[in-house]
């Protein structure tokens, strides 16, 4: 029997007086994964600071392992198990690589030299700021960072954006195996849908903040109209 870890239930949230998310509700189990998928404004990177604790639901309840968390702040859901890396990585520019994950690092099966065996150009710039990486290694750092924690949920938001194809490869191909081979839930916002789709079990397609198709990933994979209407997708998307 599969047990919850993430729920959602008829969440609203936004900025200001604008509501952006309208009415969500999902459930992700413990090992669980989801893809969120849409275009640009649907509302995706919203969500998740509202599950990551940074932005306060208008309506709705969150509940995280059979707690209530609706109104605990960000750095308590660390604590409980929520790991965040955010679009735009966000690293500690003053601080070295290794400094960025010592101030993250939480007693668990994730430590800091395994986040080196994950992304061993970490370990050569483990002495270098994090104004002194390249895109590519400041998003292997904010993921590192994020593992260092040992979260029982990990939110990446856009992890490949602006990454060189090559670089993209090597962080899809880690984080594919940070999902495979562990018992962490994993909700992935990704402009590359196929990659989305591949990686998680389930996907939720939103636009203008609400779910207009969700099941099984391969299900909506094969759905070529909601692609192409809601993701801008105009041929077929692979799902394992």
């Amino acid at each position: 029997m599969t047990e919850s870890l993430l729920e959602i239930e008829s969440l609203d949230v936004g900025y200001g007086e604008g509501v952006v998310v309208h009415d969500l509700s999902l459930n992700i189990d413990v090992g669980g994964s989801l893809a969120l998928l849409g275009r640009n404004g649907a509302g995706k990177s919203t969500l998740m600071l509202a599950i990551a604790g940074h932005l306060a639901p208008r309506k709705g309840r969150l509940r995280f392992g059979g707690k209530e968390i609706t109104t605990m702040p960000p750095h308590l859901r660390s604590r409980m198990g929520v790991g965040w890396v955010p679009q735009g990585r966000e690293v500690f520019a003053p601080l070295t690589v290794q400094e960025n994950l010592r101030i993250a690092e939480t007693p668990g099966a994730w430590t800091i030299d395994r986040v080196y065996e994950l992304f061993p150009k970490l370990k050569e710039r483990r002495a270098n700021f994090g104004n002194q990486l390249s895109g590519g290694e400041q998003q292997m750092l904010a993921i590192g960072r994020a593992l260092v924690t040992n979260p029982r949920l990990l939110l990446l938001d856009e992890p490949l954006e602006g990454l060189a194809p090559v670089v993209a490869q090597d962080v899809a191909r880690c984080i594919t195996e940070i999902t495979q081979g562990e018992n962490m839930a994993v909700i992935l916002i990704e402009q590359h849908a196929g990659f989305a789709l591949r990686l998680a079990q389930h996907a939720i397609i939103l636009e203008r903040g609400v779910a207009v198709r969700s099941g099984p990933s391969m299900t909506v994979a094969q759905d070529r109209d909601a692609l192409e209407q809601f993701v801008g997708i105009r041929k077929p998307v692979r799902a394992a």
